[in-house]
């Protein structure tokens, strides 16, 4: 190391003085400026806790919008589900006659066949129709299970000693 770095070294204080004078200006003023750093950061602290409340709420409530949905939609399905009178895996329905074809109909994907079925009666009662012939359900390699069927306006048949139904 030099002398001039040696004796920059010494002439430098080692400690602080102990004794600070708050009547001292440049006290005060380092003083305020920590307080109110000090008060920056806790108030930053509270409006990032404050943000992030209120968007939990916001997820919360887009949360439950998507279940209520969800649950309405499912309602909805087992209501036109609730319409069809029969469905069939083959092209006829026993004990009905097949008064028109409405159109063949498939459903999406869903966890199971039955959701599948439930779906497709759904979208069958929808286009009109009481019932669904040549019913038939598939899994997907994604794991999820699709239906399809024609979907038909069927009536009773009448049997002996009954009246015949419209």
């Amino acid at each position: 190391m030099s002398t001039a770095a040696i004796s920059l070294a010494q002439s430098l204080p080692t400690s602080l003085p102990v004794n600070l004078d708050l009547q001292d200006p440049l006290v005060q003023r380092i003083v305020l400026a920590a307080v109110a750093l000090l008060s920056l950061v806790i108030l930053l602290r509270i409006l990032g806790r404050w943000r992030e409340a209120r968007a939990a709420a916001r997820r919360r409530a887009e949360l439950h919008q998507r279940f209520e949905s969800v649950r309405l939609q499912q309602e909805e399905i087992k209501h036109f589900a609730g319409q069809i009178v029969a469905t069939s895996s083959t092209t006829r329905i026993a004990g009905y006659a097949i008064v028109r074809q409405v159109e063949a109909v498939v459903s999406d994907g869903k966890p199971s066949s039955i959701a599948a079925v439930e779906l497709l009666k759904a979208l069958a009662a929808q286009k009109g129709a009481n019932a669904v012939i040549n019913l038939q359900t598939q899994q997907t390699p994604a794991g999820k299970w699709i239906a399809s069927g024609d979907a038909v306006v069927v009536k009773l048949i009448g049997r002996r000693g009954d009246a015949p139904s419209q």
